[in-house]
């Protein structure tokens, strides 16, 4: 069989947005994270492109070969899924909004972009829960899946580079990037990022590593104890082992700078009463010594009983008074309360439910509660957008009926959860499980969230509860955690009442003593939370760089907190003589807060019920939210509109790409006909494709940018049509190879005499087989990937494009963009165009798609040709296609052929094919007797573009 020629594909740019290798790292760009702090997001990059290339060929060793473990894969997916997904949420809550305020138009499509890969995570999920073991087409779908994984996220992170990491280094001072890379640390959560970082480092060399110790050095706030606090995480395992030593019996006292290298600066601290020490007094001697563990959650949920309380009763009184004069604070405390359930669900979920009893589940519900709360939000939205002109009254009932539903549904929940998972809990484990499950659940927080919402839970508290649920977090953490536990310790002494001096008073009974800090020679120390005890031993770790000096950091532009006062307290025998629980408390804050960045007060608290890999709940303050309602009602009215043909080539798009999908698949059998069919069809798909792409790059997007308020909107796609046209020309030098290994085993076999016949085609089949089994498992992952990155493309058109010709262009406009459109289209090409898209089309669609392009074409030659093609097609559908369709669209060819310099271009501008192999492969199609004739009258008349051959 004649094979297609692989279409040459443009390098230069296209190259730079869809690198073959990973993109430079900011040392190969000439530059450094330590100097443009948000470059440290190209080792992000680098680290997430490393893992998708090491999970997709060990799903493609397991369908070509059969070799590997399947539940080893699943767990590095699920890892790398939870990685990738706090790393994009952390992006939409901070790096988007952030340059959403200082450049419109860019950040929303890559946060629509986030929502179509966390969809691609659920299917791969799907799917590993099948027996993949024992199935030869379960293997090769799931290297498609990992592979179009691949595919779409290393668009978007090119994407991002091209982008949206210029304008953050333009538009962003190196002050202002470290804010931004500090705020997005701390709206991962704790046990993430804690994993994060060691694997980060795993990926990069050591000048790259040493770069982000420097970057972050300068990004985080200039305090020790936060210092110390990431640069544990930093260095990750290597620490926790010497820690573990340490506390096995080994003395701190005897181990040398020089036995942990490239260590960097981290103080742990060890202390008798802790889970790194002794444990006796722990055990025993607490307040609540015989109180289980595992009823702090009992805390977590009497809180937010009270504060949903509150807020039902605030809606009454502004139901009964009117005035909500103070709406925007209403807000800010629902949303807050909305994380903190949101958070307590996934503790419950991923922490304590699966230790409990793997069957058990509140998914449901908590994806339910959710829910309510985006409508809650929704409504306060609707209140605020409608002002004075609102119906106070509708609202304000409605405001009530939220609350109630709320309180209501978490109430009923609670009371489920407290009667039949808390007790199991009690009886199954003992107390250091139940600490160690409290504990854990805690740390699925990210800090900013535990910043605020620590002092919160604890003012809810008596003294013994705070103290035992102090004293339960200090006994679950390891060595390493020490500096965790006393910032976050310190910041739940916060919600006490303050001393005379307007300190905030340690609550906890000698927990821990006060981290090591060398601010001078004369011994002096920072008073952590929570105090020392006079009798506690000090076991401290302290592991130094070869240069102890730090970048400068942000000190000038921090705001010091109240309690805190910058003062430095001494060891002296005034302080501990003191009573622990009469010490002040001087923990440092975030200082997320203090950012001049304009991003809004809260995490973006965003769903992480897709962790269970089910969800279909949009996310609570996902940008997405708006977007869906703005979309709604744009296209709600029903009423047909000039450019909606254009979007209407979105659905047989979406048919073709299907179409490959699912028939690459088939093609492992190695049916030369179906290989031939294949490729006609794909050839279509990318003429066609590319023809529509044109017209968008050309045409439609340059009218939208032409509207001021819509600068940089199209940006982002027209990207994507350069990614996209990769991917075409990927696919084609497959089918490429494909159709030589098809001649080549023809020819091998003509060639073979009757002698060596038998032993050849032994060894030659075999060959033949491997060689095709690769290159079909590769199309078939090749095929889904680029159904899902235009089917992505086009559904992100539809949502954030489309509703703004509505909006911002008049019908007559839209007429002309569609008469543009059609004008600068050859000829051979809407020819093949029209029959293509029709044949998707109700009837009803087909009826408004001609009319719209015949009022957009009137009194020109195409609207005469059109009217012609219309009928013609009437009169075909009337008849067997074969019998109507070739006299009048030779009819129709010759009256076009005369006005062919209206309609360019064509074929062979739009779609650089060798026109020879094109002919070879009609006639093939044409003599094949075993093709269905209508189908072979549609892959001539239709797909093979009409050429005139």
């Amino acid at each position: 069989m004649a094979t297609p020629t692989p279409m040459p594909g443009g390098e230069g740019t296209l190259a730079a947005v869809m690198p073959r290798s990973p993109s430079p790292t900011p040392a190969e760009a000439g530059t450094s994270a330590t100097e443009t702090p948000v470059l440290i997001f190209l080792y992000f990059h680098k680290a997430i492109r490393a893992e998708l290339e090491a999970l997709h060929g060990a799903a493609v060793l397991l369908a070509t070969e059969r070799t590997g473990d399947v539940e080893m894969l699943a767990k590095r997916c699920r890892f790398f899924f939870n990685i990738y997904k706090h790393h994009c949420d952390a992006e939409d809550a901070v790096i988007f909004p952030a340059l959403d305020i200082r450049v419109k138009n860019v950040a929303g499509t890559y946060s629509l972009e986030h929502k179509g890969e966390s969809d691609l995570f659920s299917q791969l999920f799907d799917l590993l829960q099948l027996d993949i073991h024992n199935d030869d087409g379960l293997r090769r779908e799931l290297a498609s899946c990992t592979g179009a994984i691949q595919t779409c996220l290393s668009q978007h992170m090119s994407k991002e580079e091209e982008q949206v990491f210029p304008l953050l280094t333009k538009k962003f001072s190196c002050e202002e990037q470290a804010d931004l890379v500090w705020q997005f640390l701390c709206n991962i959560p704790v046990n993430m990022v804690a994993e994060f970082l060691p694997w980060l480092s795993t990926s990069v060399t050591s000048d790259e590593h040493q770069d982000i110790r420097n970057c972050l050095c300068k990004v985080v706030p200039d305090e020790k104890l936060l210092q110390q606090v990431v640069f544990t995480w930093m260095e990750g395992k290597a620490t926790r082992e010497v820690a573990e030593s340490i506390a096995a019996g080994i003395s701190a006292r005897n181990n040398s700078v020089e036995d942990v290298p490239d260590q960097g600066k981290i103080h742990i601290c060890l202390h008798h009463n802790s889970k790194l020490g002794s444990k006796n007094c722990g055990e025993s001697n607490g307040p609540q010594a015989d109180k289980h563990p595992i009823d702090d959650i009992l805390y977590w949920h009497n809180a937010i009983r009270m504060e949903l309380r509150d807020i039902k009763e605030e809606t009454r009184r502004v139901q009964q008074s009117g005035d909500f004069s103070d709406i925007s604070a209403f807000n800010e405390r629902l949303q807050f309360i909305a994380d903190v359930c949101i958070y307590h669900s996934i503790a419950e979920d991923q922490v304590v439910f699966p230790a409990v009893d793997s069957e058990l589940s509140f998914v449901q519900e908590h994806a339910e509660e959710e829910c309510r709360f985006n409508n809650f939000r929704c409504l306060i939205q609707q209140i605020q957008i409608a002002g004075a002109e609102s119906t106070a009254l509708d609202f304000y009932s409605k405001l009530c009926s939220h609350a109630d539903k709320i309180l209501e549904a978490i109430e009923k929940h609670f009371c489920n959860e407290e009667t039949k998972v808390l007790p199991q809990a009690r009886m199954l484990f003992s107390l250091e499980k139940q600490r160690e499950l409290s504990y854990k659940s805690l740390c699925v927080m990210p800090l900013k969230l535990l910043e605020r919402v620590l002092p919160w839970l604890v003012s809810k508290l008596s003294d013994v509860q705070a103290t035992s649920f102090l004293q339960n977090i200090r006994l679950a953490a390891s060595p390493s955690e020490t500096a965790l536990v006393t910032l976050i310790s310190g910041w739940a002494c916060k919600g006490r009442d303050k001393s005379k001096d307007g300190e905030y008073l340690c609550l906890t009974s000698g927990a821990a003593r006060c981290l090591s800090d060398d601010v001078d020679d004369l011994g002096k120390c920072r008073s952590f939370c929570p105090c020392a005890s006079p009798n506690s031993s000090d076991l401290s770790l302290q592991l130094h760089t070869e240069n102890d000096s730090r970048p400068g950091k942000r000190g000038k532009d921090a705001v010091s907190f109240s309690h805190t006062n910058g003062i430095y307290c001494s060891q002296t025998a005034d302080i501990e003589a003191i009573p622990c629980s009469k010490k002040p408390c001087c923990i440092p804050g975030l200082r997320v807060e203090s950012s001049n960045l304009g991003i809004g007060s809260l995490a973006s608290a965003k769903s992480f019920h897709s962790l269970s890999y089910n969800s279909t709940a949009p996310s609570l303050y996902s940008s997405l939210f708006s977007w869906e309602t703005d979309t709604s009602l744009s296209c709600s009215d029903s009423i047909s509109r000039p450019i909606d043909t254009i979007f209407k080539f979105h659905k047989a798009i979406r048919k073709d790409l299907e179409y490959l999908d699912v028939e690459s698949g088939k093609l492992i059998d190695g049916n030369e006909s179906c290989l031939r069919q294949f490729i006609g069809r794909f050839r279509l798909l990318w003429g066609l494709y590319r023809a529509h792409s044109n017209a968008e790059d050309e045409i439609v997007f340059p009218a939208l940018e032409s509207r001021e308020t819509l600068h940089n909107v199209s940006h982002s796609y027209t990207l994507d049509h350069k990614q996209e046209e990769q991917l075409f020309e990927d696919i084609s030098n497959v089918l490429f190879q494909l159709s030589q290994l098809h001649d080549s085993q023809g020819h091998a076999q003509t060639e073979v005499n009757e002698v060596k016949k038998s032993c050849f085609h032994s060894s030659n089949d075999v060959d033949f087989a491997r060689k095709y089994n690769e290159l079909a498992t590769k199309l078939q992952g090749m095929c889904k990937s680029i159904r899902v990155a235009l089917t992505n493309h086009v559904h992100r058109e539809e949502l954030e494009l489309w509703p703004l010709f509505d909006k911002h262009f008049s019908v007559e406009e839209q007429d002309k963009l569609v008469g543009r459109i059609i004008g600068s289209t050859g000829a051979e090409v809407l020819q093949s165009m029209l029959p293509w898209v029709t044949s998707v089309l109700t009837q009803e669609e087909q009826n408004k798609m001609l009319d719209m392009w015949k009022q957009a074409t009137k009194n020109t030659m195409f609207g005469e040709w059109l009217n012609e093609w219309w009928k013609g097609a009437g009169t075909a559908s009337d008849s067997s296609a074969e019998a109507s369709s070739a006299p009048e669209d030779s009819h129709l060819q010759d009256k076009l052929e005369q006005n062919d310099q209206m309609f360019k271009p064509g074929w062979k501008d739009i779609f650089r094919m060798n026109q020879s192999e094109l002919e070879a492969e009609v006639r093939k199609v044409s003599r094949d007797s075993t093709l269905d004739p209508r189908r072979k009258a549609y892959l001539i008349q239709n797909l093979m573009t009409r050429f005139d051959i």
